[in-house]
């Protein structure tokens, strides 16, 4: 890894010589062997300084802990991210202590914040040339109504406009011209036309708190019950995109926990899906929950049961496999345990304080 840092200046050294005679210069800057693997985010703490990315190039089998201060010369995170996304070379960090979005290249080298109308970001979604960021804008459950999405133009770099959205917008997701956002304190989603930005509603029985988005161009969305709307109606929403009719699939105890509760087997034939419950220790037990998406059934053996701390599932879509995150406690190491795309516990490697989820780079 060290090396790997101090590569760094003559990678951009080099694309600053060459930028006029090449047309490969992304290549040239970010070449597979530098950042292809997976990169955990953990949640860390709020306030307690412990968030990190950890590395892990799973074609060498190789860890690297604290990889974004690695790449930014000590530099952390903050405490609390969120979410990570990526869209045309860039990566955002959504942070929530201090507010801001944090924007950083493939290697992880921070390039810009954003922080204009940035009050605790949740996550973010692109289309175009624009950014989406859902944003509670304080207490939310103090007050539901505070919050909004902001539109920032990725060309420009610059917020254009701050859209209210009352309820508490978490995941987003953009199918057939239209924004969808998940709304952790009102019992409905919200559906804002690209186009004219006019906003309507699907009526739930549960608050919604994630997307996955099908090779079909619809969504599935979590319901759960929460602490302040609590609901026995519970599970896994399909909405077809086209008509914003939603079916709902009844599941006990889908986790409230952070971005990765949901993941797509390589193929889309599965849907694996976080569903864990407090015990009467507040200790997070659960399992991960197989979605036939043909059938539309849940298998009868889940992929994992009985795990104390379970916090996410990501999907590798190189090779298939699943990593489940282990959350043991904010200020010490939590787990990422990776399975075979035959259900077989393959290994379990030690990444940093309560993972939440990966992002997978090439």
């Amino acid at each position: 890894m060290k090396k790997l840092f101090r590569l760094l200046p003559f990678l951009f050294l080099s694309a600053a010589l060459f930028s006029s005679c090449s047309d490969d210069d992304d290549n040239e800057l970010y070449p597979s062997e530098l950042t292809k693997g997976a990169y955990v985010l953990n949640y860390g703490g709020y306030e307690q300084n412990t968030s990190s990315i950890t590395k892990y190039n799973y074609e060498e089998d190789e860890l690297t802990a604290f990889y974004y201060q690695q790449q930014n010369g000590g530099e952390r995170i903050g405490s609390a991210p969120q979410y990570i996304y990526e869209y045309e070379d860039r990566l955002y960090l959504m942070n929530n202590n201090p507010d801001r979005v944090v924007v950083t290249d493939p290697l992880f080298v921070a390039q810009d914040t954003i922080t204009t109308e940035i009050v605790k970001p949740r996550f973010c979604v692109a289309s175009g040339n624009y950014l989406y960021i859902s944003c509670w804008g304080g207490d939310i459950w103090t007050d539901s109504s505070m919050s909004y999405l902001v539109k920032y133009n990725v060309v420009t770099k610059t917020v254009e406009k701050k859209i209210s959205l009352a309820g508490g917008p978490e995941g987003l997701a953009i199918a057939n011209g239209k924004l969808y956002a998940a709304l952790g304190y009102a019992k409905k989603i919200a559906v804002m036309n690209l186009a004219t930005e006019a906003i309507s509603y699907i009526t739930t029985d549960a608050v919604s708190s994630y997307f996955v988005k099908d090779k079909s161009d619809n969504l599935y969305v979590s319901l759960v019950s929460s602490w302040s709307d609590p609901s026995t109606e519970t599970g896994l929403g399909y909405i077809n995109t086209k008509t914003d009719a939603m079916t709902l699939y009844q599941l006990d105890n889908v986790s409230t926990s952070y971005a990765s509760i949901m993941s797509f087997s390589k193929d889309y034939t599965k849907l694996y899906v976080v569903a864990a419950g407090y015990d009467a220790n507040w200790n997070l037990v659960g399992g991960v929950q197989v979605f036939n998406t043909t059938s539309k059934t849940y298998e009868a053996e889940p992929l994992v049961t009985g795990v104390t701390g379970l916090n996410g599932v990501s999907v590798n879509p190189v090779d298939g496999k699943t990593y489940v995150f282990v959350d043991k406690g904010s200020t010490v190491n939590g787990d990422m345990m990776i399975y075979t795309t035959e259900g077989e516990l393959e290994a379990t490697k030690t990444v940093g304080s309560s993972p939440a989820m990966a992002i997978f780079l090439d």
